[in-house]
C-alpha cells in the first residue's frame, strides 16, 4: 500500500510523467527497419546515418521509428538490394 508522505504537490507532479493506460500507444517499428538491419547487420544506425550525412543518434531515431529517414537512405537500400556480387 502506498502512503503520502506529507508533500502532496511533489507526489502529484511525480505521477504526471508516467505511463497512462489508454492514452499512450506502443507502436511497432516500421517495416523498413528490418530491411536496413538485414542489409547492414553491424552498426546499422551509424551506417544509415552516414549515408544521409547525419550523426549516429539520428540513425538510432530513424530505426526507433521516431522520424522517417530521408529518401537517399531508401535509395541506397534499394541499390544495395539490387547490387550484383
Amino acid at each position: 500500500m502506498r502512503t503520502d508522505c506529507g508533500n502532496s504537490v511533489g507526489s502529484s507532479s511525480e505521477i504526471e510523467g508516467r505511463f497512462r493506460p489508454g492514452r499512450d500507444k506502443i507502436v511497432p517499428p516500421p517495416k523498413y527497419v528490418g530491411v536496413f538491419k538485414l542489409l547492414w547487420p553491424v552498426n546499422t544506425a551509424a551506417h544509415i546515418a552516414s549515408i544521409a550525412g547525419k550523426d549516429e543518434r539520428t540513425g538510432k531515431r530513424w530505426l526507433a521509428g521516431e522520424f522517417e529517414p530521408p529518401h537517399c537512405v531508401f535509395v541506397a537500400a534499394n541499390l544495395e538490394m539490387l547490387k550484383r556480387e
